[in-house]
């Protein structure tokens, strides 16, 4: 089977030849640039090269020889890619490049600044590896009429034109399947707009201010989608949303929230996706939200990401059990908050060996460890979670 094929079958449920596996398809299932750096040189292959493509979670772009060596199944369709490229320092010295769509200043005190549209929108202090959102449009005292007149940023025709040239290159130039990044968040896309608590506040407390905020986005959520499919629907495998739906704790909100108003505009945005396209929808969602699973399905979602199975609720032999026929797991496939980074190669590669014998049975499972491998992640504990998928991944006699 090519790649794409792999990807396909599994997402409908049927046994492919292996388990597929994801390494950097999007920007939570990949590698923060430090740890790729430290791979690369672990591997022999230098530190020179590598592209920053998710300023915000330094992300490295995965190469081909990275894809090659894992088996990767899955490469993205993301606007990072494409804007140019621009030096960037990584904290441990390491000279890369990072996209020049992402415009930067220093605070004079070794952090930086992200600007955009004349603001300063986004902070990384010195000792910090990421960038952290610092402007909400909507906060403070606002009225649903706000909302109204508040004008959401379309799609231009000039990236979407630059999306459509390379959806066009990657569907000549690979067998991989094709992630298209799109996003469309609601629950996140309203604490984007308010702030993160504030809009849970909403929620509680004026739920017609918080459905004005939501109804805004599904009108500039479609639209977006629209303009997006006409250019590359008919080059791409899967469109990727989002928005964290949980926390380690569970929900970000009560269950009944969800359901009244989340989950009637989630639907009404996938189904849109599925009527102008062949597209499969991956939902990346983290957190523990085992409660949110049957609603996800009921709205039209096909894929669901990380499977953070350290959180409430969030066991993977229940999962599997209670969806594995309904809904494809893209992810649980090793714990990156205490295995992968701080065991042993012996325990990841346990680990792993058993997330595989749980979710491989009858296909819907695509392997990927649960987010991105994050800094400081030795290179011996990669090696020994693709070790054991290999060992593990085939659904023939021996596998």
């Amino acid at each position: 089977m090519t790649p794409r094929e792999r990807v396909l079958a599994a997402i409908d449920h049927r046994e492919p030849d292996r388990v597929p596996v994801d390494l950097g398809g999007m920007r939570s299932t990949g590698v923060m640039a430090l740890a790729y750096a430290d791979l690369r040189r672990h591997l022999g292959l230098g530190d020179e090269g590598i592209l920053v493509f998710d300023p915000g979670q330094q992300l490295a772009l995965v190469e081909e020889p990275i894809l090659d060596r894992y088996g990767a199944d899955v490469v993205p369709l993301d606007s990072g890619t494409l804007a140019g490229w621009q030096p960037w320092t990584l904290a441990d010295g390491t000279q890369v490049a990072l996209t020049a769509g992402f415009a930067i200043e220093p605070d004079g005190q070794g952090g930086w600044y992200h600007v955009a549209g004349g603001r300063r929108v986004a902070y990384k202090p010195a000792d910090s590896y990421y960038f952290d959102s610092i402007y909400t449009p909507l906060a403070g005292e606002v009225t649903a009429s706000d909302v109204e007149r508040y004008e959401m940023g379309g799609m231009s025709e000039e990236g979407l034109r630059l999306l459509e040239g390379e959806a066009k290159r990657l569907r000549s130039a690979t067998d991989r399947a094709i992630m298209g990044g799109f996003g469309g968040a609601f629950l996140e896309g309203g604490q984007g707009l308010r702030g993160w608590d504030q809009f849970l506040v909403d929620l509680a407390l004026d739920r017609p201010l918080a459905e004005a905020i939501l109804d805004k986005i599904l009108e500039r959520n479609l639209a977006n989608v629209r303009s997006y499919l006409d250019a590359v629907g008919d080059y791409i495998d899967l469109v990727q949303v989002g928005g964290d739906l949980g926390a380690q704790a569970g929900p970000q909100v009560r269950p009944e929230w969800y359901y009244e108003v989340l989950q009637p505009r989630e639907k009404a945005f996938w189904q849109e996706i599925h009527r102008r396209s062949d597209c499969r929808i991956f939902l990346h969602s983290c957190g523990g939200i085992a409660e949110l699973i049957e609603g996800i399905i009921d709205a039209g979602c096909d894929v669901l990401n990380p499977v953070q199975t350290s959180a409430r609720g969030m066991d993977p032999v229940e999962l599997k059990a209670r969806f594995g026929e309904r809904i494809t797991f893209w992810g649980g496939g090793c714990d990156t908050q205490s295995v992968l980074p701080f065991a042993t190669p012996e325990r990841v590669y346990e680990h792993v060996a058993e997330r595989m014998r749980i979710f491989k049975p009858g296909g819907g499972f695509v392997f990927c460890q649960v987010h991105n491998i994050q800094a400081g992640t030795p290179p011996d504990n990669i090696e020994a979670m693709y070790q054991a998928v290999r060992d593990n991944w085939s659904y023939g006699e021996e596998g």
